[in-house]
């Protein structure tokens, strides 16, 4: 289970990490620490109640360690490119930075921005393979949270209200958006989340996973065994543009401003991971239940993992913290507060308290989990493949073949750098 997920935030400390060397230590890819300080920077993705959720993580490492942590949240847009310049100038961004991405986590090691923090995990204990952060044999990042994207998420009181249940297949799918769309105050069955286009990525990928073989289409989308002029990926996208022309889809915005409008019911159906029941529009997790799109035989996912910057001040207390953080406890913690997936296995099942979180795993079990196609494959295919379906979404009736030639190009470079 591997990928990304964001939330929109502030950025926080401005990019510089403030503790953040000044390439002097550590730029060599080795230790980096002088003994530094007990007193430690973070910066991720998470903001509002993901953040509170998280501050609760690092009191339990506070607690556990004796450091002092502060956290600093980004978007995801100055989290990918920020940390990069600050990377490339020989500044530490903040002593652990979370990032979604696999592949900038690979380029970044390669190019000596990251410390090994293998000995800080045992793999054994995670459900994730060390392999996709892994260069030269050493281990560059540590799982923290893993997000699942099951599929629709819907309110069980609106469905019961208006008589309306899961789809079994794609003509009740079709049937179900009808008669959500008949329902007065209903401005469109399906939310579309919008940012830096990574929500729509979500569903998209969604699609191609409804194909004949669509997980293998994912994960050869991925290794660089299919491409995207397969006419599985013009259907994926034919079938999109058939929702957007019934008016099945809504007008973009930020995706978490949507989920207010999802919360009231105004747009009922919202395909997002499984960190929405910590979203702060949802008054309720109990009312929350989700199903998969029809006909797919796979579901992709995401972790936010957990770096060491060589130029960060303080590298040794950043792997000691990275390692309490990925713990069984540290992960517990969130866990219980909800929205979350462990991807240390050795949190218990009774750990998660709400129901639609608990059943997730089983729901993930029916079919391929597969990791999310543009956090895997990175850039330039990442920024082309969110521009490509910002553009859909503004402009609908865009030949699919423009779309897919578009994209094509961007994969074939991505394959080759």
């Amino acid at each position: 289970m591997l990928g990304s997920v964001a939330l929109a935030g502030c950025s926080g400390n401005g990019g510089d990490g403030g503790d953040g060397g000044d390439g002097s230590d550590g730029s060599d890819g080795s230790d980096g620490s002088d003994g530094g300080s007990n007193s430690l920077e973070i910066t991720g993705v998470w903001s509002g109640g993901e953040q509170e959720s998280f501050s609760k993580v690092m009191d339990f490492v506070e607690e556990s360690t004796g450091m002092s942590l502060e956290y600093f949240p980004r978007d995801t847009d100055s989290l990918l490119t920020g940390t990069l310049m600050d990377y490339e100038s020989g500044v530490s961004s903040a002593d652990i930075v979370v990032m979604p991405s696999p592949a900038r986590i690979i380029s970044d090691a390669q190019n000596g921005h990251l410390a090994p923090v293998g000995d800080a995990w045992n793999a054994d204990d995670f459900a994730v393979d060390p392999s996709r952060v892994t260069v030269d044999g050493e281990v560059y990042a540590a799982p923290f949270k893993m997000d699942l994207k099951p599929g629709f998420w819907y309110r069980k009181s609106f469905f019961n209200e208006h008589d309306l249940s899961e789809p079994e297949n794609w003509d009740e799918f079709m049937t179900l958006l009808d008669d959500i769309s008949a329902i007065e105050g209903v401005d469109a069955p399906i939310a579309s989340g919008n940012g830096t286009g990574w929500p729509l990525s979500d569903i998209t990928e969604g699609f191609f996973m409804r194909q004949e073989d669509g997980a293998s289409l994912q994960q050869g989308l991925i290794d660089g065994d299919a491409s995207f002029t397969d006419d599985r990926v013009a259907t994926a996208f034919d079938e999109i543009k058939t929702l957007h022309d019934e008016g099945y889809f809504s007008q973009t915005r930020d995706f978490g401003v949507q989920y207010e409008y999802f919360w009231d019911n105004s747009l009922p159906l919202y395909f997002m991971g499984s960190f929405t029941p910590a979203q702060d529009a949802v008054q309720d997790p109990s009312d929350l239940g989700v199903f998969r799109l029809p006909g797919v035989d796979g579901i992709s996912s995401s972790v936010n993992w957990f770096t060491v910057p060589t130029y960060s001040d303080n590298v040794d207390a950043a792997r000691d913290a990275l390692s309490s953080f990925v713990s069984a406890e540290g992960q517990q913690v969130w866990v219980e507060d909800g929205g979350f997936i462990a991807s240390n296995t050795e949190v218990p099942d009774d750990a998660y308290e709400i129901e639609v979180m608990a059943n997730l795993p089983d729901l993930a079990a029916e079919v391929t989990v597969v990791p999310d196609l543009d956090d895997a494959l990175g850039n330039p295919f990442q920024q082309e493949f969110w521009s490509v379906l910002k553009g859909l979404w503004a402009t609908p009736d865009t030949p699919t073949g423009d779309i897919t030639s578009a994209l094509d190009d961007a994969h074939e470079e991505t394959l080759n750098d």
